[in-house]
């Protein structure tokens, strides 16, 4: 895990992805300025989210995808552009949970599965990660409920706005899953590896694999 975090990046996209990762750390430090503790929290929380798509070795286009997504959806609780665009509440929903499901799938792959198995394919892609999206929609739901009661009277909870954004979740996580059983590696699929390959196989520019250097590359 650390020496994925510590590896230099290959290719523009995994530097943007970098590159968003050091605006994750300057929200941190801008809600230090010019906010409270719930918004240093939250900073903290989408800075953890974009480490954690370093360390899993995930594709540079989900790791930026993810990074963007979180700090968006930071951002716009932060400066109240849901309450100003009130269709950003669902569109935030259905991204940050299809990114967050693959990213889900991506460290179960890596880290909890006890042996490499041959690479996943269609359903056994898709609804892993849908179940997890689903299971993410519904703890993000009981996390308004509990910001609402505990923390501030300004999130919006409700019938409608719960039911539309387990909706919205289950929709994103489900193309998530699709989009991933489309961007399957063809590293691993030729060679049989497991998912844990892709901790030090395939290419740099391969849909799924690392986009870091091998191990003896340095």
């Amino acid at each position: 895990m650390i020496d994925m975090l510590l590896r230099r990046p290959i290719g523009p996209a995994a530097r943007i992805a970098d590159g968003l990762r050091v605006l994750g750390l300057l929200s941190v430090l801008a809600a230090l300025i010019g906010w409270g503790l719930v918004e240093v929290l939250l900073f903290l929380l989408v800075l953890l989210g974009q480490l954690l798509t370093r360390a899993a070795g995930t594709h540079p286009v989900l790791d930026g995808a993810t990074s963007t997504v979180l700090l968006l959806a930071a951002w716009s609780a932060v400066l109240d552009w849901y309450a100003a665009v009130p269709a950003l509440d669902l569109a935030v929903h259905f991204a940050a949970t299809g990114v967050l499901a693959a990213l889900a799938f991506r460290l179960w792959q890596r880290w909890l599965e006890p042996a490499p198995q041959p690479p996943p394919a269609g359903a056994r892609i898709v609804l892993p990660v849908l179940s997890l999206g689903a299971l993410l929609s519904v703890l993000w739901e009981f996390g308004e409920w509990f910001g609402y009661y505990l923390v501030s009277s300004d999130i919006n909870v409700g019938y409608d706005d719960t039911v539309g954004d387990l909706a919205a979740g289950l929709l994103g996580s489900l193309a998530a899953g699709i989009v991933l059983a489309k961007l399957r590696p063809a590293a691993e699929i030729a060679g049989g590896a497991g998912p844990h390959a892709g901790a030090s196989g395939g290419s740099p520019g391969s849909p799924g694999g690392s986009y870091f250097p091998p191990a003896d590359e340095g």
